[in-house]
């Protein structure tokens, strides 16, 4: 009877470590990726920067950097460093930003 279920334990316990690892997840959803440095965005909505210019829908830019240092670490509205193609450098919240 024990021996049922220990193994049934392990089984469970396999099964749960499969399904965690089998594939990537974050807290907050579909805009939280990791941005490389190089990669290409496009700006979602207009977005003004205070004291500067606005930020229109449908820039694109050159990621310079992204403060989070894996998945777990994923704010949605972490400031992302681009380059815009002006040669201005601007932050902006992640979520505002596709790949």
């Amino acid at each position: 009877m024990v021996a049922i279920a220990g193994t049934g334990i392990l089984a469970i316990a396999v099964a749960a470590v499969w399904t965690y690892s089998s594939g990537e997840r974050t807290y907050y959803g579909p805009h939280t990726g990791i941005l490389h440095t190089g990669d290409t965005v496009v700006v979602a909505e207009d977005f003004s920067m205070p004291g500067t210019s606005v930020v229109g829908s449908s820039t694109r830019g050159i990621v310079e950097s992204d403060p989070a240092w894996d998945e777990d670490s994923c704010d949605p509205d972490r400031p992302i460093s681009l380059r815009l193609a002006s040669g201005e450098l601007v932050s902006v919240p992640r979520h505002i930003l596709h790949r």
